[in-house]
């Protein structure tokens, strides 16, 4: 038929490779930062050990001294604790108490004889008397409140030694795995922080190169769209060409359906010679994609002018059926008219 299939467009086949790269590299770029999470897990494990042999040998260190210098010194400060007051202890306290108790009121009882004395009272005067006695009773009253107190005081001595001994033994022994703790934990978050940061990067990397051969797989189904409605309007093309070529070589071959029995509604035709020759019949070339699609020289008339002196089509196209009746309507016309004007 004179026109060419379309070709696929170069740049599918541009954009599938483009895309197939893309995806390689890819590929390479994330087994390199699963081959960098894997290194960095090793040099953190590599990393623990080297802290749990020096943490050990900390911890070893620690609990000797702990168990050969202060467990003992310990032991004596739980024992002195418990027994500090004792009965015997706070009878020593009461009587060392009482006795400066009595010594105090000894001193003033010599004081006081000498003012007496001094202002002319005699010693075994019944003023004298009174007031030794005053002095002898608050001597007892006072002694046995200094008893009391002293008594009081060792308690409450004791059991401040005891509370100490108690936290003593909270906060003497050394915990390594503490120590340890905090460096582990602060070596986690810097492993998850750097191991974050690896994945971050990785997900960049996977995320443009899905957005890349996302753009060329648009560009693929792009071109191939416009590749199939190129193939569509070119298959559309030759099937208009091909029922047009099959009706005229259905119209050169005499075989279109022309029986009488396949015929009804018969009148008697026009005078097709008038009506030929009221049509204008002129050379012409079809416009460019319309018909042939364009290029190549015809004669014949115009569906319009052969609706109007025929009455038959729609003004647009011209039927071959009517186009060949109308013809040998013409001719037998102007065959009837020669045959008047031959002599007889």
């Amino acid at each position: 038929m004179g026109n060419k299939p379309p070709k696929p467009d170069p740049r599918i086949g541009q954009a599938a490779l483009k895309m197939a790269e893309t995806g390689v590299q890819a590929q390479k770029d994330a087994n390199e930062i699963a081959q960098q999470q894997l290194d960095m897990g090793r040099e953190f494990q590599s990393y623990m050990m080297d802290r749990a042999s020096v943490t050990d040998a900390w911890a070893a260190e620690d609990r000797s001294r702990y168990t050969d210098t202060f467990v003992p010194l310990q032991d004596d400060w739980i024992a002195e604790a418990t027994s500090y007051d004792s009965p015997e202890r706070k009878a020593m306290a009461a009587n060392e108490a009482v006795a400066d108790v009595r010594q105090q009121f000894a001193l003033g009882r010599q004081q006081t004889q000498r003012q007496e004395a001094a202002a002319g009272v005699r010693p075994g005067s019944g003023r004298s008397r009174s007031s030794l006695n005053r002095m002898q009773a608050t001597e007892s009253l006072g002694a046995a409140g200094a008893a009391n107190a002293a008594r009081r005081n060792t308690e409450a001595t004791g059991r401040q030694l005891r509370a100490s001994a108690v936290n003593m033994g909270a906060g003497l022994a050394v915990n390594p795995g503490t120590s340890m703790g905090m460096g582990t934990a602060a070596g986690s978050t810097g492993m998850s922080a750097a191991a974050a940061g690896i994945n971050s990067a990785g997900s960049s990397i996977m995320g443009g190169a899905n957005m890349a051969m996302a753009g060329q797989q648009g560009m693929i189904s792009g071109l191939n769209t416009q590749f199939n409605q190129q193939m569509a309007g070119y298959e559309a093309k030759n099937a208009f060409l091909g029922d047009i070529a099959g009706a005229a070589g259905t119209a050169a071959g005499f075989a279109m359906m022309s029986s009488k029995d396949a015929k009804t509604n018969k009148t008697k035709a026009m005078s097709s010679l008038e009506a030929i020759k009221k049509m204008p019949v002129e050379e012409w070339e079809y416009k460019r994609g319309m018909g042939d699609g364009g290029g190549k020289r015809h004669v014949g008339p115009y569906a319009e002018d052969f609706k109007k002196a025929t009455g038959l089509g729609n003004g647009k196209e011209i039927s071959i059926i009517d186009a060949i009746g109308v013809t040998m309507g013409a001719v037998q016309d102007l065959a009837g008219k020669v045959d008047q004007l031959a002599p007889a």
